[in-house]
């Protein structure tokens, strides 16, 4: 596949909010190419902040890949970046048309992404290539020890994630829901921002974040903690699934059994600004990659122990 752009212009899809990355890729082109942003509504927050805005259809509406294929002609898009699990599977099937277009997605084989997106075929896949993973426990088995904690076979963002305190509750949440059932897990949580080559061959980086405070699924305050052996465990897990780009890893760090993974999103993270910004730098090395510079290869320096903060921020206009 030729990843070769000219010029480089970027387009986030489902960009909403995602202020942060947008200016990430702005400043890795360094004012050669443009950055647009791309959502269902024009009331967003990135219609005001990247480089050009366009309301688009949804993906699974008729004609939404057409649509998308006659902007990037139009704006000579070179790269799309994906956002939102929702349209990974879309764009992911789609991705050789884009490419005979010359256009690169942000996004791994079919196959890849339905494994990532079924969290029971992701702990198959886990077990299958003696990669650790959470405990599933037989909710059919009596002798369950409570509390324990389910999540539903899809979604992301925490939604549906609990603890469940007894059997009964436990049986009245499965009716007619598909459901995974885990021991209750009281360690340590990360997020782990893994940067892979296009080819889904190589693994460049990893940055592993403490999650210090998470709200609503989303970490509010992470830091960057010094842990090789989880960097290398989700580099050969990337490596095994094919992943591609910029990618997040969940697990826990349990005291008595080690790493365990949780689930990925195999796109930028919500808090993967802060491992952008302490070092692993993943839009200015995708681009390279795109250009086969192999800068992209370079080993990157990562800044221990940076924090980040989030908040919201206001775009106010009309005033």
């Amino acid at each position: 596949m030729n990843h070769r752009i000219s010029p480089p212009n970027v387009l986030i899809t489902s960009a909403a909010a995602k202020i942060p990355l947008i200016q990430s890729f702005q400043k890795a082109l360094q004012g050669k190419g443009k950055v647009f942003s791309a959502d269902i509504s024009s009331d967003c927050a990135a219609a005001h902040l990247s480089d050009g805005h366009f309301v688009v259809k949804r993906l699974d509406a008729p004609g939404a890949i057409e649509q998308l294929l006659a902007l990037c002609a139009q704006k000579a898009i070179g790269l799309i970046v994906p956002t939102r699990d929702g349209e990974l599977a879309g764009l992911a099937a789609a991705r050789e048309r884009f490419a005979a277009q010359a256009v690169c997605v942000l996004v791994a084989s079919p196959e890849t992404i339905a494994i990532c997106q079924n969290k029971r075929i992701f702990s198959r896949f886990l077990q299958d290539h003696c990669l650790p993973s959470i405990p599933l426990l037989d909710p059919k088995v009596s002798d369950i020890s409570f509390p324990v904690f389910v999540r539903p076979v899809y979604g992301a963002a925490g939604r549906g994630a609990r603890s469940v305190e007894s059997a009964h509750e436990l049986t009245s949440l499965l009716s007619g829901n598909d459901y995974l059932v885990h021991p209750l897990i009281e360690a340590p949580e990360y997020s782990i921002d893994l940067l892979m080559d296009l080819s889904g061959k190589h693994a460049l980086d990893a940055v592993c974040r403490e999650r210090l405070q998470v709200v609503a699924g989303e970490s509010k305050i992470s830091r960057v903690v010094d842990l090789p052996a989880l960097s290398a465990l989700v580099k050969r897990l990337g490596e095994t699934l094919g992943l591609v780009a910029h990618n997040t890893v969940q697990a826990f760090l349990d005291p008595q059994h080690g790493p365990l993974f949780i689930e990925i999103n195999p796109r930028f993270g919500g808090a993967s600004n802060l491992s952008i910004q302490a070092g692993l730098a993943s839009p200015r090395r995708i681009l390279e990659l795109l250009h086969n510079d192999s800068l992209a290869y370079q080993p990157a320096t990562i800044a221990i122990g940076a924090t980040m903060f989030r908040y919201a921020q206001d775009v106010i206009t009309g005033v």
